[in-house]
């Protein structure tokens, strides 16, 4: 089964996390409240982290410019794109659906 194989890649590289609901992109916001959680546990002194999907590019010389920019020790900060003035999609097929509830 596919949970047996993650099993298996978890017990040969210890490089898995897993939570407790579907993997959605309505749960993404569970996904990165269970990564953060995870970060604070168990790597408190790592001095940022980033989470990113396997479709977005990083620019990792701007973004190691941007955060040398601070001041040691870096800031709680958390960065991400904000889209304003754009209407929740109401529309059931659609990838960027939003519940009216």
């Amino acid at each position: 089964s596919g949970q047996a194989s993650l099993l298996a890649e978890f017990a040969t590289h210890r490089d898995l996390l897993q939570g407790d609901f579907e993997d959605s992109y309505s749960n993404l916001t569970l996904k990165t409240l269970l990564l953060l959680r995870w970060a604070a546990a168990h790597c408190p002194s790592a001095p940022f982290l980033l989470k990113a999907d396997d479709d977005v590019f990083v620019n990792l010389p701007s973004l190691t410019s941007y955060l040398s920019s601070f001041p040691s020790p870096l800031p709680r900060l958390y960065l991400g794109r904000l889209h304003w003035w754009v209407r929740p999609d109401r529309d059931p097929r659609g990838r960027h659906h939003v519940p009216a509830a």
